[in-house]
């Protein structure tokens, strides 16, 4: 991978830092950021989440944030490993290419915010969204970027 694209991917991950550290924040029970009364698991609950994950939340542990890291670590290990003998490089890559999602429904996370005006009294304080839609984006950037620069001998 060229500097360039390493310096890609390190800044894009970092675009995930605030959100990782504010769901962690949230899950061990912080409150900067929500509403009064609101309760994430019990919002995870409602919305038909798995009642491991609702666990989870309720016991600190905030299965976005986890999977932000997931994909934090595998834009850096597609970045700076060369072919994982272990685990079959197009498995990582398609991973990765699943990953860019992320970046389409980070822009339409900050364009409906924008467009729904934050101040309607939700469940989430003005700043929350954009550390959301920002984690998005960069991980999705990330992953892209990681994966489009593997050398083509890779990618098999």
């Amino acid at each position: 991978m060229t500097r360039p694209h390493l310096r890609t991917v390190t800044l894009a991950c970092c675009l995930a830092l605030p959100y990782i550290t504010l769901k962690t924040y949230w899950a061990a029970g912080g409150r900067a950021g929500l509403a009064d009364g609101y309760e994430l698991a019990d919002d995870f609950r409602q919305n038909g989440a798995p009642a491991a994950l609702v666990w989870l939340e309720r016991h600190g542990v905030d299965f976005t944030a986890v999977l932000a890291l997931t994909g934090v670590a595998l834009a850096f290990v597609l970045a700076l490993r060369p072919p994982v003998r272990t685990l079959p490089s197009r498995l990582l890559l398609a991973s990765a290419w699943a990953g860019t999602l992320l970046l389409p429904y980070g822009l339409l996370t900050a364009l409906g915010a924008v467009l729904r005006d934050t101040a309607g009294g939700g469940p989430l304080t003005g700043w929350v969204v954009p550390a959301g839609a920002a984690a998005f984006v960069g991980i999705g950037t990330a992953l892209g970027v990681a994966a489009w620069s593997r050398p083509r001998s890779t990618r098999n």
